[in-house]
């Protein structure tokens, strides 16, 4: 016996193959959604590097003191400090003795790509993922490779949106992002991403000047100077952006601020260069240099950094340079110097004196010393250096001007103000014959 299907209608059939499409519809939908939580991997962070290591305590560490540091530390305070060529061996050796440890390869692909060894960087990067396929900072890492590589636009967007998948709040991977578009000339898509990254952090500075790039290409000059003075307001230190500012207030008429950034920039670029001269000497020649060469490094990156205002790095060069030449006075006054700006007077006396000791006609020293003595409220020895910087060098005014402070604070009025009067009719001879 068989039993009879019931009778459906043309109307009732159409509405049977409705659901069942509907149904089918809502399963691979379902099925897709499941596929593709499947292919996100849960997210891998780095392991964290525990070192006791400063900037200032690894640039002062003999090499016997770093030797005994275990290699994966070491190869991390190496790029840390800008060491890449050192962080290369010593990753090339943890990869090797590792092979499994996604951390290594990571860190010797950055090692590797700073030092411009693109290929080498990608296959670093591509087994970290292939080994931590949570890994977000790798597909970023090598994404902006392949796209410099010049491997295609798309593969370069692949890499990065699968590493977005993985962490989709990493403003730098928004930035990779949209510095990939921006490269391809696809403005709208790149300053969606851009302004995505700056919506995940507002100082991103990066993605604040490849955003007024954008607007410079569309021609609109007012958010092209909005975006580029956030940029520098990010980051004061970003060179390009003061020229690209610069050329901005003059093509809108502000030629005085265009004339103003474009000076900024000059001495930056300068500063830059002489910076990159000396690192290169210092950690990434392939060359022995002579101790005094070393000394001569350390002295003048000191002073790059201090006409910076970068102090901690000022003093650890000047250190540095001092270390290795305890009768180098110019690097004792600046230590001096870099110690008086950040308030520690007792100690910038010290250098002072040293500097002195060394070199008794340093009449800048006498009077940094005055000024620091001047801080410390001890008028009378304030008062000698500053007599000894005038009897030196008769036109060091700031030695006058505090001369005449340290007199009027001890009681003696009269010879303080015959001081500054012979300090003003000296500056008014100096307008006179100019």
């Amino acid at each position: 016996m068989f039993c009879a299907l019931p009778f459906l209608s043309v109307r009732n059939m159409q509405q049977v193959c409705n659901l069942v499409f509907y149904l089918g519809r809502r399963f691979l939908f379902c099925l897709f959604l499941f596929i593709s939580c499947k292919e996100v991997p849960e997210r891998y962070y780095l392991q964290t590097v525990n070192s006791k290591y400063s900037p200032e305590r690894f640039e002062r560490s003999d090499p016997s003191e770093l030797a005994s540091l275990p290699d994966s530390v070491l190869g991390w305070l190496y790029i840390q400090n800008n060491r890449m060529r050192s962080a290369v061996k010593i990753y090339e050796r943890l990869t090797n003795e590792d092979p499994n440890n996604a951390d290594f390869y990571y860190y010797f692909g950055v090692a590797l790509s700073k030092e411009h060894k693109k290929n080498e960087a990608i296959k670093a990067f591509t087994r970290a993922i292939d080994l931590r396929p949570g890994l977000a900072e790798a597909y970023f890492a090598k994404a902006l490779l392949i796209n410099e590589r010049g491997d295609g636009f798309e593969s370069g967007i692949e890499i990065v949106q699968k590493g977005l998948s993985i962490d989709p709040q990493s403003a730098y991977g928004h930035f990779v992002n949209g510095f990939i578009f921006c490269s391809r000339g696809e403005n709208d898509k790149a300053q969606k991403v851009l302004q995505r990254a700056i919506e995940i952090d507002a100082n991103y500075a990066n993605a604040h000047y490849y955003l007024a790039l954008i607007f410079l290409r569309r021609e609109d000059d007012v958010r092209a100077i909005e975006s580029m003075e956030k940029t520098i307001d990010s980051d004061p230190y970003y060179t390009e952006a003061y020229y690209s500012l610069g050329t901005l207030y003059a093509r809108t008429g502000r030629l005085s601020d265009g004339e103003k950034m474009i000076e900024v920039f000059q001495k930056m670029s300068l500063s830059e260069m002489d910076e990159d001269h000396y690192l290169r000497l210092l950690y990434r020649s392939n060359d022995q240099i002579l101790p005094e060469q070393r000394v001569a490094a350390h002295y003048n990156l000191g002073l790059v950094y201090l006409r910076r205002g970068e102090l901690i790095a000022a003093q650890l060069h000047f250190s540095s340079a001092y270390k290795l030449d305890t009768t180098y006075a110019e690097a004792a006054h600046n230590l001096g110097v870099v110690s008086s700006r950040i308030g520690a007077h007792d100690k910038a006396v010290e250098y002072y004196e040293s500097a002195i000791s060394q070199l008794p006609e340093y009449a800048l020293a006498y009077k940094n010393l005055g000024l620091s003595r001047l801080s410390q409220g001890l008028f009378e020895q304030a008062e000698y250096a500053f007599k000894q910087a005038l009897s030196l060098d008769s036109e060091l005014t700031a030695a006058a001007e505090g001369l005449a402070t340290a007199l009027i604070q001890q009681g003696k009025v009269q010879e303080g103000i015959d001081v500054k009067t012979e300090l003003n009719n000296r500056i008014k001879g100096f307008k006179g014959d100019g």
